[in-house]
């Protein structure tokens, strides 16, 4: 028969758990942002911030961009990611010239340069968003995009929801000393493996997994094909360039 847990057993650290980390004194400013206009963290009445992705800033304006970014640059075909871009320029259903102002533009190994516009889907409709896009499918020279789209919460999978929940956990506190540990696994990696077997080799349990993530999120690693990050995900070292 198991005894009652007393206040001092409850109470007790976990073994299995690391005290938080201090604050460093100095954090590194990522690279300006690519943005063709001025961004702000104040607003009172979306969420606005920005996620250093491949060193340097891109701005969001909502929760539903910040998901659209973070979820594209877990896609291997996805190679740059560059947010508010200079106005397009479309003619709309009565002949008048309009301009629209994309959200991103994401550069992949497919298609090629893919202007995105992000709305809510209660939104499409009010917004016309969904006829600016058609529009400006129609119309946009070869020389600005390659292809346009509208990314709203429908177009989220479970696999996207699970991913977007795992990158935010493992990012959130920095542990450089696992990640300097992984590195050195990394150096011995020829070809692909999955998420689970690097983290075993990095003897760091549950946090090697999570340096695995954070790898993945840094572009040190890359998914070999789209899938849900946990431990049976096939990854490999990204495609050289050139």
């Amino acid at each position: 028969m198991s005894s009652l847990m007393t206040l001092e057993d409850y109470l007790m650290p976990d073994p299995n758990l690391r005290p938080p980390r201090p604050c460093p004194a100095f954090i590194p400013d990522p690279l300006p942002s690519l943005a063709s206009r001025e961004m702000s963290l104040h607003s009172a009445i979306s969420v606005h911030g920005y996620l250093p992705i491949d060193g340097r800033k891109v701005w969001y304006e909502s929760i539903l961009e910040r998901c659209c970014a973070l979820l594209a640059r877990l896609r291997p075909d996805v190679t740059e990611i560059v947010e508010q871009l200079p106005p397009v320029t479309y003619v709309d259903d009565e002949g008048v010239r309009r301009t629209h102002i994309f959200d991103y533009r994401f550069t992949t190994t497919g298609i090629g340069r893919v202007l995105m516009a992000v709305k809510p889907s209660a939104l499409v409709v009010k917004s016309g968003i969904d006829r600016v896009v058609e529009l400006v499918r129609e119309q946009i020279p070869p020389s600005v995009a390659d292809g346009v789209g509208l990314f709203t919460e429908q177009k989220l999978a479970a696999v996207d929801l699970f991913n977007a929940e795992v990158v935010n956990l493992a990012t959130r506190d920095p542990w450089p000393e696992d990640d300097a540990v992984l590195e050195k696994v990394l150096r011995k990696l020829k070809g692909e493996t999955t998420i689970g077997d690097l983290a075993e080799k990095t003897k760091l349990g549950g946090y090697g997994f999570d340096a695995v993530v954070r790898a993945i999120d840094a572009r040190k690693l890359r998914l070999v094909e789209y899938a849900k990050l946990d431990f049976d995900a096939v990854v490999a070292r990204p495609a050289k360039k050139g």
